[in-house]
């Protein structure tokens, strides 16, 4: 299986490779970016991926010397990426794995945002995870969404 973890936040990409790797009985091959850019150069540039574990919120660009944040984080990074996905027609299946419950201000929920990306992107969007890091529930609901691929 071939991964595609696009995730800013390091403790939750290790968490996420430490999964995937006690899960499996073949270890994956794993690639992390860590921003919206990255992540869609990744999907642009090779299309052979099984999985892509999206974050929600990220910055538009990789950390850099000049810029160590990467940019403007933004709240709908994920959003924006599986749009792209859409329009350039790649159809791997997507888990949207977040460490927030609310969005745009507590206006949205995580459960609204996932019920509009099922109706939006259905070809290839498969659901999304709530994590936290203090809590281990996140594991069985991404194993659910994944255990058909």
């Amino acid at each position: 299986m071939k991964i595609l973890i696009v995730e800013d936040q390091e403790e939750k990409s290790d968490d996420l490779v430490t999964f995937f790797n006690s899960n499996y009985s073949q270890s994956p091959d794993i690639c992390i970016k860590q921003s919206l850019r990255s992540g869609l150069r990744a999907l642009t540039m090779q299309k052979d991926y099984d999985l892509v574990i999206l974050d929600m919120s990220m910055p538009n660009f990789d950390p850099s010397a000049d810029d160590p944040i990467g940019g403007t984080p933004e709240s709908f990074a994920g959003k924006e990426l599986l749009s792209q996905m859409e329009l350039r027609e790649i159809s791997i299946p997507v888990v949207v794995v977040t460490q927030y419950a609310t969005f745009s201000k507590g206006q949205i929920s995580l459960d609204d945002l996932d019920l509009n990306f099922k109706h939006t992107y259905p070809g290839f969007y498969l659901g999304a995870v709530y994590y936290s890091s203090a809590s281990e529930s996140w594991k069985g609901k991404l194993r659910l969404l994944i255990n058909d691929l």
